[in-house]
């Protein structure tokens, strides 16, 4: 892995599904499935921050308990049915530079309804495409 790598993981999660209404906070096991994502993410190797974004204050708050470090209060055009993943990027990369944080060498971006995902394939792909 290179030396000093700088990762940060982004977890978007919208309100507005269209789908299954607040899937993101519907529970599993007793946890809301957005929760799994972030513990995930904190046991990951080499990550220096966890950013949450949403449009929903309330996803903030509950990822905030479930420790996401960054909480990011997406803007409403960039939590639209249109609204791309280059869309908030690009909007996290501006509020993050305007704040003055340094920021990483990479982002890895992380949905939240998939908490079946693996913590020791998430750290081999990042071994990977850190070579």
């Amino acid at each position: 892995m290179k030396k000093n790598l700088k990762l940060w993981v982004v977890i978007p999660a919208r309100s507005g599904s269209q789908s299954i209404k607040h899937k993101n906070i519907r529970k599993i096991k007793n946890l809301p499935l957005m929760a799994y994502t972030i513990i995930q993410a904190k046991k990951m190797k080499n990550i220096e921050n966890i950013i949450f974004t949403s449009d929903s204050k309330k996803y903030l708050s509950i990822a905030k308990k479930y420790g996401a470090n960054l909480i990011h209060h997406r803007s409403k055009k960039n939590s639209s049915n249109t609204a791309t993943d280059l869309d908030f990027f690009r909007e996290i990369v501006f509020f993050y530079k305007k704040k003055n944080y340094i920021l990483p060498d990479a982002f890895i971006h992380l949905r939240p309804n998939c908490p079946s995902r693996k913590i020791s394939i998430l750290n081999k792909a990042v071994k990977f495409f850190s070579l």
